[in-house]
C-alpha cells in the first residue's frame, strides 16, 4: 500500500504533536460525517454538556455509547485506521471515541487543557483526528502549544469563564495547575509557540491528546462552527494509573480486557468494547 502521509508530515506529527492533512477527506466521506454529527445533536449522549438548540450555542458530546456502532462502522468503511497506522507505523490501530462541538452565535472558547488528564490512558500512539465541517481560521479551529505532548502533566480545567485555570483534580493530584495561556499571549503573543491552521471542510488536522490545546470561540466572523474529532490509539498506547482516586464527572469504570480481567495500570491499552480500525 502506498503511503498516506509523506515523511514531513509524520515528522511534523512527532516533533510537534499536530499536523495538517489537506483534502484527505473526500465528498461522500464529508457527507456521511455530517449525517452523523447531526445524528449526535439530535441524540445526545449521558455526559453531554449544553443545549444544542438556541440563539447562543456551546454544546459538546464525548463518547456517546448509543454513538459507538455508528462512528464505528464509518470509521471500518473509511481510510482513518490506515491514516492512523502510517502516522505511527503502527500494525494495531483502535477506534476509542467520539467528540462533537457545536457553537453557534456567541459563544465561549474551549479552554486549554490536555485531555490525558480526564483518561486513564498514555503512550505516544494516541491521536485525535479533528475533522472541521465549516470553514475555519487557525484562530476559530483547533491550536495547541508546540511540542507540550511530549511535556509534563498538568492538572485539568474545571473550563470555568470565570477562571479558566481552575483545577480539576486539586489537592486530589500532584499535578500542577495550567498555565494562563491565554492571559500570557493577550499580553506577549510570542510568550508561548502555537501551532494551528485555517482549515475548510475536506481537511484533517490531526494531534496528539497530550497536547496542550484549546478551541476557538464563535463570534461576528463565524457564524457556526461544527466540527467532529475521532479519536485513535496504536502499538504503543496503554491504559494508566495516573488519574486520583476521586469521586466527580471524570469517574471511569473499570474496562475489560476481555474475559474476566481488566486493564491495569501499564497494560497495552485493549478495551474487549473497543474495534480495530484497520485490517
Amino acid at each position: 500500500m502506498s503511503p498516506l502521509l509523506t515523511q514531513q508530515q509524520k515528522l511534523d506529527f512527532e516533533q510537534d504533536g499536530i499536523v495538517k492533512l489537506p483534502n484527505a477527506i473526500d465528498e461522500n466521506l464529508l457527507t456521511r460525517l455530517n449525517r452523523c454529527f447531526e445524528w449526535s445533536i439530535a441524540n445526545p449522549g449521558p455526559i453531554a454538556v449544553g443545549n444544542p438548540s438556541g440563539d447562543n450555542i456551546n454544546f459538546l458530546d464525548n463518547a456517546n455509547p448509543k454513538a459507538y456502532q455508528m462512528y464505528s462502522d464509518l470509521v471500518l468503511e473509511s481510510n482513518f485506521g490506515a491514516i492512523a497506522a502510517d502516522l505511527w507505523d503502527s500494525e494495531y490501530v483502535g477506534f476509542f471515541a467520539e467528540q462533537v462541538f457545536l457553537k453557534q452565535g456567541k459563544s465561549l472558547p474551549t479552554y486549554w487543557h490536555q485531555d490525558t488528564v480526564y483518561w486513564p490512558l498514555g503512550g505516544e500512539h494516541w491521536a485525535n483526528f479533528w475533522i472541521p465541517l465549516v470553514e475555519m481560521t487557525k484562530e476559530q479551529s483547533v491550536r495547541i502549544v508546540r511540542g507540550s505532548h511530549k511535556g509534563i502533566m498538568y492538572d485539568g480545567s474545571t473550563f470555568n469563564p470565570k477562571d479558566p485555570t481552575e483545577p480539576l483534580w486539586g489537592a486530589a493530584s500532584n499535578f500542577p495547575r495550567l498555565p494562563d495561556i491565554t492571559a500570557d499571549l493577550e499580553k506577549d503573543p510570542s510568550s508561548w509557540d502555537i501551532a494551528g491552521f485555517d482549515v475548510a471542510p475536506g481537511d484533517l488536522v490531526i494531534l496528539h491528546p497530550h497536547s496542550i490545546h484549546s478551541g476557538g470561540k464563535n463570534d461576528d466572523t463565524l457564524a457556526i462552527r461544527r466540527n467532529l474529532v475521532l479519536h485513535f490509539f496504536g502499538d504503543k498506547s496503554y491504559y494508566s494509573g495516573h488519574l486520583p482516586d476521586a469521586p466527580g464527572m471524570y469517574d471511569h469504570k473499570p474496562l475489560s480486557a476481555g474475559g474476566d480481567g481488566f486493564l491495569q495500570d501499564g497494560d497495552l491499552y485493549r478495551p474487549a468494547s473497543m474495534i480495530r480500525a484497520n485490517p
